[in-house]
């Protein structure tokens, strides 16, 4: 298991000691947030041992006693999210309200799966016959994990997969690994040597990837390591479930009310500086009334404070690290010299140290065309294309017109014409009046996407059959 520390304020990452890690600040990246010790093949080779032998006991309990265990492991969440949520927001760049949703959501996450878990493996199976088929958990299953929401997006890797009766090893991102190291930590005291965690770049994420204890591998990111992981998974046949990327698309209708729409879609859009899989990244507007919303749009927008993660009147804090900084500011440029209305929003809380920190401000493109570079990327940062469309199946056509099918939404005042339209969008999850899920939604809907947006599904009880396989039995009478 790997082993963290938070920096003390002011420590500089040039401090780390050898073999250790420094993560950057966002909000100030002369600090270090905290170290994280690079794990060894040594490391590998022990957080392995360790989780195959756990999982065949684990394995072999019944679901509902797994469930009690989940309940445990997610009570030890909320008990030690004072230490998680600092952490979080420290090393993520996002304010200490957003991460401590952000910690309760993961230990959601396992209550859920407890209760899925029962409801699909428990209880005791009549044979039909002489076939009886069941199922079994596959071992050991990698967990690579990104930096724009580690807690969370590591508790819907692992809560499902230990609810199927496997053990997991997490690779979280160089980025954020912090929260996510102590969170594995805080699962051990509950359910010993059945979530491990390794650290470092991308070369531990490759030994890992190899390792012969993996039985499966689960991976959110980005689509060029999905393929490198998807080559390496081919040459030991490992199977992989894929979160990827997304550029999803916000359509709205000719009779959506300006202002609930345009807080909705700024909502989504700039939430977390727009680091999210699947904000909104594009927006489709009614040509007739493209200057209305597009006002409205500017007006809620510019309403954002952004500023440091450690300051609590901040709406949007800092991008995460220097790469999305210098990529999100060149594809403004590029947009920009293209003449492209590019308008920069929102009111910086402290001007005197904006350029400590990966700041950026908010920004609207008012006048994108679909042929743009901004509005086929997945830009994953504050910045939001504006396209206008002439019938509804022009906006269909503009919506669908992407390498990606994560989500989409639209808004209208007719919720049975918005339905309608939503079911039409080549996406894995569609949303109606909103861009985010609900409740019932975390619960029950299958989160994923279709083309390259991903392989497989999460949450629900598609989640929990990710990490089980088949096992039938053919009997047939003595001889």
């Amino acid at each position: 298991m790997s082993d963290w520390r938070a920096a003390a304020e002011g420590e500089s990452p040039q401090s780390a000691p050898a073999g250790w890690a420094a993560v950057v600040d966002p909000s100030r990246y002369a600090q270090a947030a905290g170290f994280v010790r690079i794990s060894g093949p040594a490391d590998q080779d022990a957080a392995a041992a360790k989780a195959v032998s756990a999982q065949r006991s684990w394995a072999a309990l019944p679901a509902e006693a797994r469930a009690d265990r989940l309940r445990a492991a997610a009570d030890a969440i909320d008990a030690g999210a004072l230490v998680l949520a600092p952490m979080l927001s420290r090393e993520v760049g996002v304010t200490l309200a957003v991460a401590e949703r952000e910690v309760g959501s993961a230990a959601r996450a396992f209550r859920v799966m407890a209760d899925h878990v029962i409801a699909l493996l428990g209880g005791t199976a009549e044979p039909t016959g002489a076939v009886r088929v069941g199922r079994r958990p596959y071992g050991v299953v990698a967990c690579i994990v990104p930096w724009n929401a580690p807690v969370v997006l590591t508790a819907q890797k692992i809560a499902p997969a230990l609810a199927a009766g496997n053990a997991v090893i997490v690779k979280p991102s160089p980025f954020a690994p912090l929260a996510v190291t102590a969170m594995m930590h805080v699962i051990d005291t509950v359910l010993p040597g059945l979530a491990q965690v390794v650290n470092g770049g991308g070369e531990v994420g490759d030994a890992l990837l190899r390792h012969p204890s993996i039985s499966k591998i689960s991976f959110t990111g980005g689509g060029a390591t999905a393929r490198f992981i998807m080559r390496a998974a081919a040459e030991r046949l490992v199977p992989v479930q894929l979160e990827l990327g997304g550029n999803d698309a916000a359509i709205v209708l000719d009779d959506a009310d300006p202002v609930a729409t345009a807080r909705g879609i700024a909502n989504s859009a700039f939430r977390r500086a727009g680091q999210i899989c699947f904000a909104i990244k594009r927006v489709y507007l009614p040509r007739a009334r493209a200057a209305e919303f597009g006002d409205a749009l500017v007006a809620v927008v510019d309403e954002l404070s952004v500023g440091s993660a450690h300051d609590a009147r901040s709406g949007m804090g800092p991008v995460n690290n220097a790469g999305q900084h210098e990529r999100i500011a060149g594809l403004a440029d590029r947009t920009r010299a293209a003449g492209r209305r590019v308008i920069d929003l929102g009111v910086p809380l402290d001007a005197s140290t904006w350029d400590e920190g990966y700041f950026l401000r908010p920004r609207l493109v008012l006048d994108a065309e679909q042929s743009d570079e901004l509005v086929s990327v997945e830009q994953f940062g504050p910045l939001l294309p504006l396209v206008s469309y002439d019938s509804d199946e022009q906006a269909l056509a503009f919506a669908n017109d992407s390498e990606y099918g994560l989500g989409g939404s639209v808004w209208s005042a007719d919720v049975e014409r918005a339905t309608a339209l939503a079911q039409r969008l080549e996406t894995g999850v569609s949303f109606v009046n909103a861009h985010v899920q609900s409740d019932e939604a975390h619960r029950f809907m299958p989160f994923g996407g279709v083309k390259q947006s991903g392989i497989g599904w999460e949450n629900s009880p598609a989640g929990i059959a990710e990490y089980l396989q088949f096992h039938s039995v053919d009997i047939h009478a003595a001889v």
